[in-house]
């Protein structure tokens, strides 16, 4: 549907944040004034968003483990992983990470309005590969009544994984994959269907609708991000572990 409006109006919007409460953002300077693009450098507009799609300008800031353990090369039997290697950290917009480093739920922080309740979603547009995108799009996670009272988003937030988080997990030589952090007012803290819940499990997650979620969901798009990430030797460790092969 070309000229896509999700939620509000922009004046509406703009209207709203003016009269708007921010609770103060709960990082450091870190990484705020950082690289950004546009939603339509990046290709996030078309490839997740028709165009024409109107997205927020709320500003995410995404922060994974400092640390994390290495992958088990599962071809070697003598070998155990588990030794510490550096993580990421808080990443810019478009910043290079590994799988390694994306295993776990990052820690996100952005500046909310009084009383809302946010969804926030993970998705990778190129599944099974950028010159293939058949999967599109595969999604990683979603987390849905995330109060905006009780940031940052970090698993204690109040929020309720709809979508159980899965790491990135590009296939081998595919080249870089984009990891995409959406965020979505909520037009009120609501009861998401089971039906819609998916385990750790990488089952029902291939070619979902983004934008199809959002309408059904009453969803307004306030805010992205993105990261890129290659196959490393992590990820056949992750794909055992979503088969239940390995704990």
């Amino acid at each position: 549907a070309q000229g896509l409006t999700l939620g509000r109006p922009r004046a509406a919007r703009a209207a709203a944040s003016r009269a708007a409460t921010f609770p103060k953002m709960q990082f450091g300077l870190g990484n705020l004034f950082g690289k950004t693009e546009t939603p339509e450098e990046a290709k996030i507009i078309p490839d997740i968003f028709p165009a024409g799609t109107s997205i927020g300008a709320t500003k995410l800031r995404v922060k994974y483990a400092n640390w994390v353990k290495s992958a088990a090369d599962l071809s070697n039997p003598f070998s155990l992983g588990d030794t510490p290697t550096k993580g990421a950290g808080e990443i810019n917009m478009g910043q290079t990470i590994t799988p390694t480093q994306a295993q776990t739920k990052p820690v996100i922080g952005w500046e909310a309005e009084k009383g809302a309740y946010y969804t926030l979603m993970l998705v990778d547009p190129d599944a099974p590969s950028a010159a293939d995108p058949s999967m599109r799009n595969w999604c990683h996670w979603v987390r849905v009544n995330i109060p905006g009272d009780n940031l940052p988003c970090d698993g204690k937030d109040g929020g309720d994984d709809l979508k159980e988080y899965v790491g990135s997990a590009p296939p081998k030589d595919t080249g870089l994959h984009r990891y995409v952090f959406l965020l979505f007012k909520q037009a009120e803290k609501k009861d998401f269907p089971n039906s819609e819940r998916v385990p750790f499990t990488s089952k029902e997650r291939k070619g979902f609708s983004v934008t199809d979620f959002a309408e059904r969901h009453e969803l307004e798009p306030v805010g992205w991000t993105y990261f890129k990430a290659e196959y490393d030797n992590y990820v056949p460790e992750l794909v055992a572990r979503l088969k239940g092969e390995i704990k």
